[in-house]
């Protein structure tokens, strides 16, 4: 695995639940509803939303690369003639892409 390769999933992943766990915290654990004419409670039910995206987000990120690999095989058989009579080889190739 290279530099960096899989940790923007993870990090979307992370970010989006400190976003629904902070939105959580300004809808239903202030008592203040306001400050300074912003309502708190809209502002932690939009972070909620957002976080939900970026969970969503994350996870098919993780998903598609994770997901079903192409597998071809191949088989082969030979007859070959020995002395007194004949031998049967067969051989199979797996490659994973």
């Amino acid at each position: 695995m290279g530099a960096g390769q899989g940790y923007p999933a993870a990090m979307t992943i992370g970010s989006g639940i400190g976003l629904m766990i902070a939105g959580a915290i300004l809808a239903f654990g202030l008592e203040l509803e306001t400050i300074g004419g912003v309502n708190l409670q809209f502002i932690g039910y939009i972070l909620m939303i957002g976080g939900l995206v970026g969970l969503i987000i994350g996870l098919g990120m993780m998903s598609r690369r994770a997901g079903p690999r192409r597998t071809s095989r191949t088989e082969i058989t030979e007859q070959n003639a020995v002395p007194g009579g004949t031998e049967t080889v067969r051989r199979s190739d797996n490659v994973i892409e």
